[in-house]
């Protein structure tokens, strides 16, 4: 008997376990909604939170490792956490990764120097990994994580799936399913760009050894990279066969850019509140709100009205075109900027954003089939984070590329240098009279101004992407999908539950007529 692959759907095996109901499911959704809200504070927060640690580590120049080192490996470690949720037990390995985020969450709480926070950061984000890929992302304080995994504990029981096959598979199997050489690849390819991007102009001249070697590096291993996820063939980190899809590879490129406009802010608007502004880390936290609660209205709105409606693009569209509005309006603001104006900049921007962000994985539910869903969400998650992590390692090249030009423009009183030493909120340390301190202070407002430019033509560079997504009606599709999956119960069932046509047949159809919409649309 001809053993089934790890492809294959079986009959799902019947399950012992009852599912959750009241208040044991109300303790587990209230557990995995604390933990989604808090995914996207601490996302936030470390940003609000950075100007300060620059002064307390004295690492100004590290600015973007903190943000780096936790996007780069909750980016690298996606794919392979999703292979291991489909051939290991699910409920061991979210408990594991959520065991790994705590660890990484004590290492950054306890870090008294730069490089054990840049650690602890990179942990962190090896364990939200596997967090996201479980369909969560439980992120805050050590208690809530601990009351986390008690709930998870007591409470569920995961049920056999589909993917019961996958388990029963030899360990040898399962591992060469993981991939480990293309992550690999991925990180190296990433630290050698990071790296060139932070050094070049700065720690490094451009034209030193060591900066040409990192480039040299960064293609090489990018072009074995990409030769060795051609030969993976599905069980690559980005499967081609997912990629080629136009939606697909067009909305990874819009969330590309996104992802490098949005994390600029969320790393270098703390450190214009915090250094040009004076303001408190607390209160900068506040002011930022300017820009988060938009983004939560965009998205419902937007949402809603696709939902009804069923086209995306257009909003996909407006969104862009919005928070590039913002975007430019953000690169006038300076020291004596009203409060008024740049909150009603951020207003403008976030809205945009958030309209425009999650849309991409609307196209994904729209272009794949059910089973390539998870595969394409992974694809676009990866592209925001990893756009991010090269945004904000060039926005630290550019801040302190600028910084050396323009403190001396405004004072004498104190060197580039020193002022890149204390921090972004250690200016008030540095400087001997408040002349200088608002001198400083200006210099700070005008070397911000390049990363906000930076995050300005990465939301312009999203708008050709947006355009060239296929416009296809979601809630059409869904019609589609549910008529055939009917016409197919009916079937089964006057043939004596023998099914008549296998899934695959099902999903060729589906996209057949998905390509058809597109071309009728088009």
């Amino acid at each position: 008997m001809d053993k089934c692959s790890p492809l294959e759907a079986p009959t799902p095996p019947k399950s012992g376990n009852p599912p959750l109901g009241s208040w044991r499911l109300g303790v587990v959704i209230t557990s995995l909604c604390l933990g989604i809200f808090l995914l996207g504070l601490d996302q936030n927060i470390i940003g609000v939170a950075i100007p300060r640690i620059t002064t307390e580590f004295r690492s100004l120049n590290d600015i973007a490792w903190y943000g780096s080192a936790y996007l780069l490996t909750i980016t690298a470690f996606q794919p392979f956490f999703g292979n291991l949720y489909k051939y290991f037990n699910a409920k061991l390995v979210y408990l594991v990764s959520l065991v790994l985020f705590e660890v990484g969450s004590i290492i950054c709480a306890v870090a008294n120097k730069s490089s054990v926070l840049i650690f602890g950061r990179a942990f962190l984000g090896f364990g939200a990994a596997g967090l996201l890929q479980g369909a969560l992302a439980i992120i805050g304080n050590v208690p809530v994580g601990v009351a986390v995994v008690a709930a998870i504990l007591l409470f569920v029981n995961i049920k056999p799936s589909s993917n019961q096959i996958n388990h029963e598979l030899p360990l040898r199997t399962k591992l060469q399913q993981m991939d480990a050489v293309g992550t690999l690849l991925f990180l190296g390819a990433v630290v050698s760009l990071l790296l060139v991007l932070q050094w070049g102009g700065q720690t490094y001249p451009w034209s030193d050894s060591r900066c040409i070697g990192l480039f040299v590096g960064f293609g090489s291993i990018a072009a074995v990279f990409g030769f060795w996820e051609w030969k993976q063939g599905d069980t690559a980190i980005v499967p081609f066969r997912t990629l080629r899809k136009r939606s697909i590879h067009m909305g990874a490129l819009v969330l590309f850019a996104l992802g490098m406009s949005s994390l600029t802010y969320a790393y270098y608007l703390p450190v214009y509140f915090q250094s040009a502004q004076g303001v408190s880390t607390t209160q900068s936290g506040v002011q930022f709100i300017a820009l988060v609660l938009p983004q939560i209205v965009g998205l419902v709105v937007v949402g809603a009205i696709v939902t009804q409606w069923g086209y995306y693009v257009p909003y996909m569209v407006a969104g862009v075109v919005v928070t590039s509005i913002g975007a430019g309006l953000l690169t006038t603001i300076g020291v004596s900027t009203p409060t008024v104006q740049w909150a009603a900049y951020m207003v403008i921007n976030g809205l945009g954003i958030g309209m425009a962000q999650q849309l991409p994985y609307t196209a994904v539910q729209a272009v794949l089939d059910p089973i390539d869903v998870p595969i394409g969400n992974a694809i676009a998650v990866f592209s925001y984070q990893l756009g991010g992590a090269i945004a904000v390692a060039i926005g630290q090249n550019l801040l302190l590329a600028k910084l050396t030009m323009t403190v001396p423009r405004h004072t004498n009183a104190v060197t580039p240098q020193a002022v890149i030493a204390v921090g972004a909120t250690g200016l008030e340390q540095l400087a001997p009279t408040p002349e200088v301190l608002a001198a400083l202070r200006s210099a700070y407002a005008e070397a911000l101004r390049d990363p906000l430019i930076l995050a300005l033509a990465s939301a312009l560079l999203a708008f050709p992407f947006c355009c060239a997504m296929e416009r296809l009606n979601i809630k059409h599709i869904a019609e589609k999908r549910q008529q055939r999956q009917a016409a197919m119960d009916e079937d089964k069932a006057e043939a004596g539950g023998k099914p008549l046509s296998p899934n695959r047949e099902f999903q060729d159809h589906e996209s057949n007529d998905i390509r058809e919409r597109s071309a009728g649309t088009n």
